[in-house]
């Protein structure tokens, strides 16, 4: 069992919404969360704090329903965001996937970490360059399994804190858990289209997720850290039987959207311009022009010009949009962004207008 003291156990408790109470029983502190109610130990190190606290992970298991190892990992380790897979087992021995399935579905999960840590570490503030901090940031990332019943694996992304800004880790599994929503919502539509923010390599690593056949169920479990605060609340995606061959259709079409000849050169001449999309990321700087800027990954139209499907940084001019794209990236919703398209040589090319920010209504994306 993972090893955690008192302390972590009342920060724990005190967290998930449990409250101490003033009664005892033989030293041990009541805690309660409405009908249910746990014992703990008074201090580490107590004869038979071991036993004691085997029974608090116990009773949190009934209260909780998911299994004693999960809690007592959440108690550990406050600062790390987790990732669930998890599929129905096949035949064989309890426990075991094919070969094939199971590196499958691990080259599937890494790839869509990989693809969402690139985005999200693609912002001006990353100065030892996208590979080396993609590569660093998967290296801290701990794969572990998480029941024998069933495929199920859990990836834990640690983060850490930072003043006045989303942790790296949490941006990124934010980003796997927006564009995971975004497919799954795309397939109840006629188009089959996921939105702007979702590419290609996302769409194929998420559908080897349902094995060789592309027909299995699966889902994705999405839990936030204790020690980061999170306005998105905790949450599992599941999908569906077939699901798989959609989704590489889906991919397929992206594929070939994104192929399509565009005027590259034209695209850096300025020029009035416009995007809708999702905020990937927002950075507030205390000096310099770009202080306050919003990376957004949508449909960037510039001028006439043929519109094209990419992720942008956007200067924003006051802390008012600043706090609109906010907003619309804690409640993943589009951003539309007027301003103007520049040509010069930085990170940040499009420079909003002042009264150009604004949250899109989805009823006009119907």
């Amino acid at each position: 069992m993972t090893e955690f003291g008192i302390t972590e156990v009342n920060d724990y408790l005190a967290d998930a919404g449990w409250s101490r109470t003033e009664r005892t029983w033989h030293g041990a502190a009541i805690w309660s969360n409405g009908a249910d109610e746990v014992l703990v130990p008074p201090r580490d190190g107590m004869g038979d704090s071991a036993a004691r606290l085997r029974e608090l992970l116990d009773a949190l298991e009934h209260v909780e329903n998911r299994s004693a190892d999960e809690i007592a990992r959440e108690i550990a380790y406050p600062l790390v965001d987790a990732a669930i897979y998890q599929a129905p087992a096949s035949s064989g021995p309890e426990g075991f996937v094919p070969l094939p399935s199971g590196l499958n579905a691990l080259q599937g999960i890494q790839e869509m970490l990989r693809t969402a840590a690139s985005d999200v570490l693609a912002a001006p503030r990353f100065e030892r360059g996208t590979t080396h901090a993609v590569s660093e940031l998967l290296g801290g990332v701990q794969l572990g399994t998480v029941t024998a019943q069933q495929i199920a694996w859990a990836f834990l992304v640690p983060i850490q804190v930072e003043a006045d800004a989303t942790p790296v880790g949490r941006q990124v599994l934010l980003h796997v858990f927006q564009s995971a929503i975004a497919v799954r919502q795309a397939l109840t539509r006629p188009d089959r289209n996921p939105g702007t923010a979702v590419g290609p390599e996302f769409c194929t690593a998420l559908s080897t997720l349902a094995g060789e056949q592309l027909t299995m169920p699966f889902q994705l479990g999405f839990r936030w850290g204790r020690g980061v605060p999170s306005e998105v609340p905790d949450q599992v995606v599941e999908f569906p039987p077939g699901a798989g061959e959609v989704i590489q259709d889906i991919s397929r079409r992206l594929q070939l959207a994104t192929a399509r000849p565009v005027a590259a050169k034209a695209s850096e001449e300025p020029g009035p311009a416009v995007i809708t999309g999702l905020v990937e990321a927002l950075h507030d700087s205390e000096t310099g022009d770009d202080r306050r800027r919003v990376r957004v990954r949508g449909r960037l139209a510039i001028g006439d010009r043929r519109p094209v499907t990419r992720p942008v940084w956007i200067r924003l001019p006051d802390q008012e949009t600043y706090e609109i794209a906010l907003s619309a990236h804690r409640t993943h919703t589009r951003l539309a962004i007027n301003g103007l398209w520049t040509s010069r040589e930085k990170n940040v090319r499009m420079i909003a207008d002042p009264d150009g920010v604004r949250i899109v209504d989805e009823q006009d994306l119907q």
